[in-house]
This record gives structure tokens, sequence and C-alpha cells, in this order.
């Protein structure tokens, strides 16, 4: 079964904030559903059956069991997180719905040739007539004007436009919406690549990445690149242009000037680029070869390499720093920020199905995260060993709802975040990161995420 390249991440956007070199404004981070990014990934079955959810790092069996079971399934097309809904394409092609909140499966649009999720979760299918239908919760608009095309590629924008990669010499992009009429833009061949938003398009197009506006005049923007461009990849606030090239190095640009920001060294030459959600790490596809390289972007480096079967929905980077990928017949979960990429998790014979990560995570699955964390950190408070750990605590709040909030955003972005309660009713509620085993490091992280921290130590900030 091949499932949808994208991570289905969509729901989760992380915005740009303090100026064009912050890609991640975690003050900023919008509300995506219950539970941290990647805290759970979907396992879907090929042949049908009963949809079975998992716990990361350690592919841990959550206590969510589907009530329906999935008909044989072709592929998943995305998901919409805030409403707990998983779309897929079945083999009839027909769009059947998983609700993740009530776990039963229902159709809805028979007859669909091409279909994707937009950042919004909404979804968008092309019939066998090329009719559009744009269902946004649960409520089908169809649109105006068919595609003139046949459709090798669908992208959405967050103003509900359609982005269709067209197929023809030479290949064009078509641009539709509800109450607007197709607009076609002729474009060079070369792997197409849009922001999380859907505003830009990029294309890599050997000699130069060329930018085209999917709203307005549609204007067109040309970066030359030397080393032959095979790839690109948006930074998740569309600040940045990663470039996949035949030269041994991965090329970062200013998407708005079009400067090389720098250049991070490669064992070769690549062809592909994918990222978690927040662009911490990127996986790098090789012209030949079963592995991936990972670069860790905080870094600027290449950070190793790993053993990995390529296919639509795997590898995945998941927050915080898991990489999960297939391994003869198996899917294992893999560390990123330890050395030699440890495994973490094994599903024996689960390569035959199709995996979803999930911004989505059951209450019971997230009650009991929270206890752990809780009890985590009553423990390093009364052990010994717990004295020279530190946190860094990011807010005070009076307001409990508040607090949770921002624990839970900060904790969707990858940071191990947590909220303690006040001892006394004149108390407030902290949010605290942590805990890191040197000051050096909280401080470390203190500077990256953009946000005003200080350090506290682990009595302080240990529940009393």
């Amino acid at each position: 079964m091949k499932l949808s390249p994208s991570l289905c991440l969509a729901g989760v956007v992380a915005l740009a904030g303090c100026g064009r070199d912050a890609d991640v404004a975690l003050g900023n981070l919008p509300s995506a559903g219950r539970g941290p990014a990647g805290a759970t990934v979907l396992r879907v079955p090929a042949e049908g059956g009963a949809a079975r959810l998992y716990r990361l790092p350690g592919l841990d069996s959550s206590a969510w069991k589907a009530e329906d079971k999935l008909p044989a399934i072709e592929r998943t097309i995305g998901a919409d997180p805030e409403l707990g809904l998983v779309f897929f394409l079945d083999r009839k092609r027909n769009v059947v719905t998983l609700d993740l909140e009530t776990r039963r499966v229902r159709g809805h649009l028979e007859q669909i040739r091409q279909a994707a999720v937009g950042p919004d979760g909404a979804l968008y299918a092309i019939d066998t007539g090329s009719t559009v239908t744009q269902l946004v919760r649960r409520a089908p608009i169809r649109f105006r004007s068919k595609l003139q095309g046949k459709p090798a590629e669908l992208h959405a924008t967050m103003s509900g436009t359609l982005v269709a990669r067209l197929e023809g010499k030479p290949p064009a992009l078509e641009l539709l919406g509800s109450d607007q009429p197709p607009e076609s833009i002729a474009i060079p061949d070369g792997p197409i690549a849009p922001t999380l938003w859907g505003d830009v398009i990029a294309v890599a197009a050997d000699s130069a990445i060329l930018l085209y506006q999917t709203q307005g005049k549609h204007e067109r923007r040309v970066i030359p690149v030397s080393g032959h461009a095979r790839a690109a990849l948006f930074s998740p606030s569309g600040h940045r242009i990663y470039v996949a090239r035949d030269e041994e190095s991965l090329l970062v640009l200013d998407r708005f000037n079009g400067d090389e920001l720098l250049e991070i060294d490669l064992p070769g030459p690549a062809a592909g680029l994918r990222s978690d959600p927040y662009g911490q790490w990127i996986v790098v596809q090789p012209v030949a070869g079963d592995s991936a390289w990972i670069v860790d972007v905080g870094a600027a480096r290449y950070a190793g390499t790993a053993k990995v079967e390529w296919d639509r929905d795997l590898p995945a980077v998941l927050p915080p720093g898991t990489l999960l990928t297939r391994r003869a017949g198996d899917v294992v979960a893999l560390e990123l920020g330890a050395e030699g990429f440890p495994e973490r998790g094994r599903m024996k014979n689960g390569g035959a199905d199709g995996w979803l990560p999930l911004t989505w995570q059951p209450v019971q699955d997230q009650d009991a995260a929270e206890l752990s964390d809780t009890a985590a950190l009553a423990a390093g408070a009364d052990s010994a060993a717990a004295a020279a750990k530190v946190y860094l605590q990011v807010s005070s709040s009076q307001n409990p709802t508040w607090a949770d909030e921002l624990s839970q955003k900060l904790r969707t972005a990858g940071l191990p975040a947590s909220v303690l309660k006040p001892a006394r009713s004149d108390e407030a509620y902290r949010v605290v990161l942590g805990p890191y085993p040197t000051r050096e490091q909280a401080e470390e992280t203190g500077r990256r995420i953009g946000m005003p921290s200080f350090v506290v130590t682990a009595q302080d900030a240990a529940p009393r």
C-alpha cells in the first residue's frame, strides 16, 4: 500500500516570528488537537481491517481501539487533526473517513481519481469526470469549474485554492477555487514543492529554483543555483529553501532575496528531501542506495546515515527527533538525537501496512503521559542524582488552562514541556522545559526557542 508523501501533520503549523531567520516562533504556535505532535502513529492495514494506534518512540500499543474496520486501502490521503479525521482512498476509488473520536468509518465520495488534504485539514477530491469537491468540516462544496487537465500531483492552499501539477509537455500548474475559474501557468520540468501554506510553489529546474505565487498576479522569481538542483524543500516558515543537488552538499537559500546562506556537506549527490514538521531535522535521499542522510538543521551539519527503505509514507521524522522507517519487513523507530541513531521501538511484520503520524492523542494516553511526566519530575527532585539537573522556566500563570495549552503547544513542537502545579493558592502554574543535565544545555535551549526564559534547579522546579 502506498501512503501520501505528506507527513499528514499539516494541521499543525509553525508560524514565523521574531524576524526572517526564526523558522519556529514557539510563543505563537497554534493549537492542533490533543497531545504532542508525532506522539502517536496510526497503523493502516493494507488489506483492510481495524486501524491501530501506537505511541512513540517505543511503538507501544495505545488504549485507543477502532470500532469499525477499514476496507482495502489504496493510499492514505491525509488528516484533519482538529476534527480528528483521517481520509483514505480505497481500492474501489472511494473516499472513506476514519473518525478518531467516534472510532467509526464512513464513506464520503465515490469514483475519485485524485485527492489531497490542505493545510487547514480540508479535503479536495477530483472525480473521474474532473469535478472538484472540497470537504470542509464534513460539508461538501462542489467547485463551479472542472479541472482542465490530468493531475499528476495535488496541493492546496490555506485560502482554499487547489493547485494541480498537470501532466504534459511542458507541464503546468493549474489553480482552481470554488468560485474561481481555472488559471494555467506553464512551468519547466522538475519536482515541485509547496510552502506549508501553499502560497508559493518551488520548481527544482536543474540550474535554478523557480518560485511561483499561487495568489494575486502569480509572479515568477528565478534563483540561479549551481550543481544541478534535483529537489527543493521549504522550511516550515517558508523563509528558507533547501536544495538537493548533484554536488555533495545541501544548499540553503534565502527565499526572499535568493542569497546562499550556507552549504552543508553530504556524503554524495542527493535526489530528495523530507523534514519533520518543525524543520529540526532533514532526511536526504541519496541518488542511489537504501539509506538516508540525516541533517541536524540547528547545528547545520550532517549527523549520520541511517539504513531505510524509501516509500511514499516512510521514512518519516516525527517530533521530538524520531525516525520511523521500514526494515526487512518490520517498522522501527530510531532516536536521531543519540549517537548512532539507536533503535527505540520495533513493530514486527509491520512493513506491509501503512503508517501515518498524527497530531492527535486519545484522552487515556494523554492522561497517562501527564502522570508519567509529573512522577518523573517528583522522583527527580527526591533523588540525590537529580540535584545537578536544571530546568528552563518559560512561563508562569494563575490560569491553569492557559498553562496547560502552552505546555501542549511546546510539546507539539518537540520540546520536553510540563506544568508544575502550585503548592499554595497564591502561587502560579509554571511551564518548564527539561530536565537538562547541565546549565549550559538549558541556556542553549533558551537561546534557540525565541521566547523569554530562565534556568531553575531541580529543587526549584519540583512540585512541593
